[in-house]
């Protein structure tokens, strides 16, 4: 009887939901109607063969288990209970050059513009040079297919959390007014591409794809000095964004948006820091990521990738993991954007990484909060096969700070080169240039250690460190990974996990530059 009234309630879920218009239905709709506003881009992503993904509301077999009892919360008998999802929802984000744009490119009412006139814009203009110049529009290396899916992220962001502000310097959360700048990273569909999502207090508003001078030496003060109009990006209209779509919002678009050679140069010559949580679509659709509820449901979340693949890009290698996050609501922890993953258990997981724009050496850095006995020591693997990864280096202690290694029996002694900074500039550097030898960076400059507006900002904190995994060849073609199995044979040891950096060679083994401190 359970079981029947479970399915009768999923049903009437899906009936209900699919009683309102869902992204894929939205789009016809619009080709149906002819409704003036984003027709071409309707009719493009019904050529490329999108619109039966994009009406996906729900994964309703997690909910059907969910209601069954067969998705657990996990109680960490040291710290939280941690409360599992109650959906799994698909969600989608559509940036779009509007109709009225695209009848100043093309010459034509916006009615009569055809698929070939816009797949004929694009190879025109040598956007994407090395895909298939074909009729085969639903093929992932078809040129209009390479073009439309850079417009598309699967993932539904609102236009609060397009970009995510917390405790970068000098933000005031109970104005929300931007300061420095602070961007976001995120995996279109599609050919794996990178996009990003950028705001600042200069750029009075939030952009695609900018990229300016940033006032970035070790007195600055982070913010934008000047931007080339070939750098600047593309605004995006939040104001007139399209949000009575159940699973998605359309941001409208003034410009053409595309990864071209130009886009991927730039951002391939900066340093790419990215908050872990953004790996995953699950995490903003689900409201899951910087939730501002002060309920421990929804600070506290376990997700239960060991009992259910909740996390496509997620991999639980030993079922005794569990992976948990915190939102930090509150709590003014030395986090970036103020939370963190914390997985229990004997952890051995790994993670399907976004891409890199260009192929060139990246070093890869894994942020290390350091201040707690109950860390792990863990092995670190890469490469292409997540079968199949090979290990970089030794081991990385996650329990060493600048000054000790904290256990349970005590601290020990770390020796890695660290001191605090003074007011010589060439003395700093030469300490910095020391620490980044021995596999170790300060934590960065353009957050603060603790709540929000605070002056101290991680790079003076000993216990905040980024700790270097290794310098590896990458390309944009490539699907890479890494893994992180705990080597302790202790269940009561957790894994930290706040951000990733890549860096480009060009940006840490600079011989004229160095890089930056923030």
């Amino acid at each position: 009887m359970k079981k029947i009234y479970i399915l009768i309630v999923c049903s009437l879920l899906a009936t209900a939901l699919h009683a309102q218009k869902s992204f894929g239905t939205y789009l016809q709709d619009v080709i149906q109607k002819q409704e003036k506003g984003m027709l071409v881009t309707a009719k493009l992503i019904e050529a490329c063969g999108l619109c039966e993904t994009l009406d996906i509301l729900e994964d309703y077999e997690y909910l059907n288990r969910y209601m069954r009892g067969e998705i657990p919360q996990y109680n960490d008998s040291f710290l939280d209970t941690f409360y599992s999802p109650e959906h799994r929802r698909y969600g989608y984000t559509l940036f779009a050059e509007t109709d009225d744009f695209w009848e100043q490119q093309i010459s034509k009412n916006y009615k009569n513009i055809t698929v070939n006139d816009v797949k004929e814009f694009v190879v025109n203009n040598g956007l994407y040079p090395s895909a298939a110049d074909n009729d085969r529009f639903e093929e992932e290396d078809n040129v209009l297919n390479q073009f439309v899916t850079y417009h598309l992220l699967n993932r539904r962001l609102s236009p609060n959390c397009l970009v995510n502000h917390y405790n970068e310097q000098g933000y005031n959360p109970k104005t929300g007014v931007p300061t420095i700048p602070i961007c976001e990273y995120y995996t279109t569909m599609g050919a794996r591409r990178l996009l990003r999502v950028y705001e600042s207090k200069e750029s009075k508003g939030i952009y695609l794809n900018r990229f300016p001078v940033l006032d970035n030496g070790r007195w600055g003060t982070y913010h934008e000095l000047s931007c080339d109009d070939d750098k600047k990006g593309i605004y995006i209209d939040t104001e007139h964004a399209i949000k009575d779509i159940i699973n998605a919002i359309i941001y409208p678009i003034g410009d053409i948006l595309a990864f071209d050679e130009k886009t991927a140069q730039n951002m391939g010559s900066i340093r790419l820091r990215m908050d872990v949580a953004s790996f995953f679509p699950e995490m903003a659709t689900n409201d899951i990521r910087l939730s501002k509820s002060a309920e421990s449901r929804h600070k506290n979340v376990y997700l239960p990738c060991d009992v259910y693949p909740y996390l496509d890009d997620l991999i639980v290698n030993n079922q005794e993991t569990k992976f948990c996050y915190w939102t930090g609501y509150n709590e003014n922890w030395s986090n970036m954007q103020g939370d963190e993953f914390n997985c229990r258990g004997l952890t051995d997981i790994t993670l399907r990484l976004p891409p890199v724009p260009t192929k060139t050496e990246y070093e890869l850095r894994v942020a290390i909060l350091s201040g707690s006995n109950s860390r792990g020591i863990f092995q670190i693997y890469f490469g292409t096969h997540p079968d199949n990864l090979s290990p970089i280096g030794m081991p990385v202690d996650f329990r060493q700070g600048a000054y000790y290694i904290i256990t349970r029996s005590g601290n020990l002694p770390s020796y890695i080169g660290y001191e605090n900074d003074t007011q010589d500039d060439v003395y700093d550097q030469m300490r910095d240039n020391e620490l980044h030898e021995n596999g170790f960076m300060k934590g960065c400059l353009q957050y603060s250690a603790g709540a929000p507006g605070s002056s101290t900002m991680m790079r003076s904190q000993q216990h905040c460190l980024r700790r270097i995994l290794g310098k590896k060849m990458m390309d944009p073609d490539k699907t890479y990974y890494l893994r992180f199995k705990n080597v302790l044979d202790n269940p009561n040891t957790s894994f930290y996990l706040d951000y990733i950096e890549f860096c480009p060679k060009k940006v840490y083994d600079n011989p004229e530059k160095p890089e930056d401190i923030w």
